[in-house]
């Protein structure tokens, strides 16, 4: 028998439909049971009432909001941790929730690159997660990449918007999300990974923390350079003769 996702709410529905064909018409109450879980793609009754008490017992054994504000709270107390969460809902793909020590937290979606905000610079955002019985609703953010020695992310929030971000752990980050990718998005990640990224003052920051020459740094990006974590060499546009 295949798992239908059922709510309680939707029992006492099938319940009522089965009382007001027993009103109307008569007939053994647990025939009629049968006859209206078969109407809403069930094989009996039995097969309803198994479906759930999976359901529940998915629900119950979910713990990805107290994972969530476990990893808010370490944010905000500067302590930095990776955590693989899940499997969440109907699904087998699990998240991952970064803290880190300046004080930031997000969650990230390993196979789609999308990423929720749950705390900036040790500020709590508004983040909206609804744990529903059969499912779990998240808006996101944005999305992220893994770009070398940074953490590149996409979003539409003031104050963040689109940037990289430098001194966060990505290789454990990258394990994290390795572990629980699918073959394919692996795959994706290893021959169309991006790369190039330009020398702002955050990745110039980043990069004279690593040993790097500020002046160097600031002279290539005056002339247009861009960096290459890949390679960890500054890579300069090509120049036209005539």
């Amino acid at each position: 028998m295949r798992f239908i996702p059922t709510t309680s709410d939707q029992v006492e529905a099938l319940k009522k439909q089965a009382k007001r064909l027993q009103r109307n018409g008569g007939g053994k109450h647990a025939v009629l049971l049968d006859r209206v879980a078969r109407s809403a793609g069930y094989e009996h009754w039995h097969h309803v009432t198994l479906c759930l008490r999976e359901s529940t017992e998915v629900h119950e054994s979910r713990h990805l909001l107290p994972e969530i504000e476990g990893v808010v709270r370490a944010a905000l107390n500067g302590v930095g941790k990776v955590v693989v969460t899940g499997p969440e809902a109907s699904t087998s793909q699990p998240f991952v929730l970064v803290s880190t020590s300046d004080g930031d937290a997000w969650m990230l979606d390993p196979e789609d690159d999308r990423l929720l905000c749950l705390v900036w610079q040790k500020a709590r955002q508004n983040f909206t997660v609804r744990d529903l019985p059969t499912r779990i609703e998240i808006e996101w953010s944005g999305t992220f990449q893994l770009s070398g020695p940074f953490f590149s992310v996409e979003t539409q929030i003031p104050g963040i918007g689109s940037r990289y971000i430098g001194g966060y752990p990505v290789e454990r980050i990258r394990e994290a999300l390795d572990d629980v990718r699918s073959a394919d998005k692996r795959m994706e990640q290893i021959f169309d990974r991006p790369d190039a990224v330009a020398l702002s003052p955050e990745i110039i920051a980043q990069l004279v923390r690593g040993g790097w020459e500020e002046s160097t740094l600031l002279d290539a990006a005056r002339r247009g350079a861009q960096y290459s974590p890949s390679r960890n060499t500054v890579l300069f546009p090509p120049v036209s003769s005539f």
